[in-house]
């Protein structure tokens, strides 16, 4: 499946799961902000074995109206259901964070599907 615009989906680690503090997130609202201060110096530091490595031209580019350098943040969901065939995808849009959240909001009939039986 596609991800919808804004969103790109990633393979994170269990150590950057860890540093990132993305473990044991609420299954019916699986996502969290991280700072992209934070992101870029994990990238500076370790360069390409850094798990956001290779969407670094992504998270630089992200801005928010109003908001500063230091204090931007991207949305980061937990894929358990591996949609986009990651185990997480981050939003880089303004927009696609808001839909996001919103489609958690509204359950799991929106978010991943009913599981059937």
């Amino acid at each position: 499946m596609e991800p919808p615009p804004g969103v790109t989906p990633a393979f994170l680690s269990g150590t950057t799961m860890e540093v990132f503090k993305l473990t044991g997130l609420p299954e019916n609202a699986p996502y969290t902000r991280v700072n992209v201060a934070e992101i870029l110096k994990d990238i500076q530091f370790k360069g390409v074995i850094s798990d956001w490595q290779p969407f670094t031209k992504i998270i630089k580019a992200y801005k928010e109206e109003g908001v500063a350098a230091g204090d931007l943040t991207i949305l980061v969901v937990q894929d358990t259901e591996m949609i986009y065939d990651q185990n997480f995808y981050f939003c880089h849009t303004h927009e696609a964070a808001i839909a996001i959240v919103e489609m958690f909001e509204k359950g799991p009939a929106v978010a991943g599907g009913e599981e059937g039986g």
